[in-house]
């Protein structure tokens, strides 16, 4: 007993003192420059921005491993850039781009996760991220047919399980804070849309574009030494908040983890009044509509054309006991009852969280009955995972077993 004792704190100790991974990518390089300004290139602006940030981590955050994709002007596919991460068993992926349109007028700063685009623009970014697939040879044949020219290929996006997305999307919130805040950047918002090297790496991933080039004013910023500190130092100050959030509730102790501090500075790098972009997406919380059709478990009331078979149930609040169900998918749309094959299933229900269209399957106060549920349908879905409710708040699957004790 005593051995099994040191053997299980030995266990623990370990996993308290296992630093925290963190991949920043800068995009492009090589002969791939990425998008051209009239005085700069994106590759170098990425790269410049991405060691800043690595050098801001590991000087500050000693129980961090900071992993580059690259600290040169080196040239990796975007499948070599997702090896690196899943190979490093990283905690959180960052991908650094700079952004470029037809227009000198458009500018701001974005942060995107993965998703199906349910816009033009977002879909134009993704095609012009993932185009970097077409310096390659054979290139279907290695990215299993996908062609970043075509918009059929990103209808994949749309059924695809990330149980990443809710951390992707907390980290992606405080990064455009940041950038609005402390670099003083115009806001386009956090988006969503379908690119390759997110969808390939196993961990919480965000994809930023950190201004125009095509934007003189905005390409000045961010080629100077000063804009590409405010924008390295909004993205620390991010990580910060991440990190400090993802070790409370693994509930590791740390040692203090400080933001940097907005200093007096000029005007000169303030960004203008936003350009008005029709195409702009931003990923909101319910509208008052879909509010007020939520029950109090915090699952959406389902009509004619969500999927049949729906069960929704009401929690009584002074019910403590958790319910645990399978998270089957989530989706950024709302699914018709033939987009996935749920038709020999029962009891599919769906509910909304941080704009995510999420479908869970069982409803069961025991654990050992939600696990073979998911036993019987994981060779269809493959990355079902168990979720836990305690009347309308959601909780971790590690509280609720603790509920049940």
């Amino acid at each position: 007993m005593l051995m099994l004792m040191l053997f299980a704190l030995t266990i623990d100790n370990t996993a308290q003192n296992t630093k925290f991974t963190l991949v920043i990518d800068a995009g492009h390089g090589g002969h791939d420059p990425g998008a051209i300004g009239a005085i700069s290139r994106e590759k170098d602006i990425n790269l410049a921005v991405s060691l800043q940030l690595g050098a801001l981590v590991e000087k500050n955050l000693k129980d961090v491993k900071v992993v580059f994709t690259r600290k040169t002007d080196k040239y990796l596919t975007l499948q070599e850039r997702a090896d690196v991460v899943n190979y490093n068993h990283a905690d959180l992926f960052i991908c650094i781009h700079t952004n470029s349109a037809k227009s000198s007028l458009a500018f701001g700063s974005e942060t995107f996760t993965l998703g199906l685009a349910k816009t033009k623009a977002n879909l134009d970014v993704a095609m012009r991220e993932n185009s970097v697939i077409l310096l390659e040879d054979d290139y279907k044949t290695k990215y299993k047919g996908f062609d970043p020219a075509s918009v059929e290929s990103y209808i994949m996006f749309e059924f695809m399980q990330d149980k990443y997305i809710d951390k992707s999307i907390d980290l992606a919130s405080t990064i455009q804070k940041q950038f609005s805040n402390f670099a003083r950047r115009s806001d386009r918002g956090v988006r969503q849309a379908g690119f390759w090297v997110l969808h390939r790496s196993a961990c919480p991933s965000v994809l930023v574009e950190l201004g125009f080039i095509s934007n003189p004013t905005e390409e000045r910023f961010l080629s100077s030494e000063s804009g590409q500190k405010d924008m390295a130092t909004s993205l620390y100050n991010a990580f910060v908040n991440f990190k400090r959030d993802h070790d409370k509730k693994s509930g590791k102790q740390t040692e203090n983890q400080n933001y940097v501090e907005i200093t007096d500075r000029s005007t000169e790098n303030s960004s203008a009044q936003p350009v008005v972009d029709s195409q702009t997406e931003t990923i909101q919380p319910e509208t008052a509509a879909e509010t007020k059709a939520t029950t109090t478990t915090g699952v959406k009331a389902t009509d004619s054309a969500s999927i049949s078979n729906t069960v929704v149930t009401a929690f009584n609040n002074t019910d403590v006991k958790p319910v645990f169900k399978v998270q089957l998918l989530a989706s950024q749309v709302k699914l018709k009852p033939n987009a996935v094959d749920f038709r020999k299933l029962k009891g599919v229900d769906y509910f909304v969280e941080n704009g995510m269209y999420k479908y869970t399957i069982g409803a069961e106060t025991e654990y050992n009955k939600i696990a073979q549920i998911r036993k019987e349908i994981i060779s269809k879905f493959p990355d079902a995972f168990i979720i836990a409710f305690v009347g309308d708040k959601k909780i971790t699957v590690k509280e609720a077993l603790k509920l049940t004790k």
